[in-house]
């Protein structure tokens, strides 16, 4: 499921990223983003926001983390359990991805991409500049992989310099 946002393009996606990574005292494109870190800082950030670390059997199966609004007008990140373990553990590229995706989602809210209740499922998708999914992938994709420093990195000097995973690498050339 995906909702209608107003248009972003990804030249304005790079100079959010640029804010986002100050927001969390990452002043440089080089250095990797400290998503876990970020995760502790986020209700300083953005006030009125939760952190749960939830039981696997909490979410659906296919859903590693989610953000929703709550109710003191901030928003709740749910995250899985292993996906939490993973990311801090093992430094598992994938799953520090879907953290950062979803405190992604909150900055870009803040920043006026709400979404509108049109919303669409399946094949019936929407232009990637109008997705809230596309724009937070893409946000989250140039805050751990900045552009500038990687755009002459091969996919596995990516890899292993951000702690990404080879399809974040592959999604964020894609588009």
């Amino acid at each position: 499921m995906d909702y209608i946002t107003k248009a972003l393009s990804r030249k304005e996606i790079r100079v959010f990223s640029r804010i986002f990574r100050r927001l969390f005292d990452v002043n440089d494109d080089v250095s990797e983003f400290p998503v876990l870190y970020a995760l502790e800082k986020v209700s300083d950030v953005f006030k009125d926001t939760t952190v749960s670390i939830l039981e696997d059997n909490e979410l659906p199966f296919n859903v590693p983390a989610r953000c929703y609004p709550n109710e003191s007008g901030g928003f709740t990140i749910e995250i899985k359990n292993s996906v939490y373990t993973g990311a801090y553990e093992k430094k598992i590229g994938a799953y520090l991805g879907f953290i950062c995706h979803e405190m992604c989602h909150i900055f870009l809210y803040k920043m006026g991409y709400t979404p509108l209740l049109e919303r669409r499922f399946g094949n019936n998708e929407l232009p990637a500049y109008e997705s809230v999914e596309w724009q937070a992938k893409a946000l989250c994709g140039e805050v751990m992989m900045p552009y500038e420093a990687t755009k002459n990195m091969s996919g596995e000097q990516i890899m292993k310099r951000y702690h990404v995973s080879k399809g974040f690498v592959e999604h964020r050339r894609k588009y």
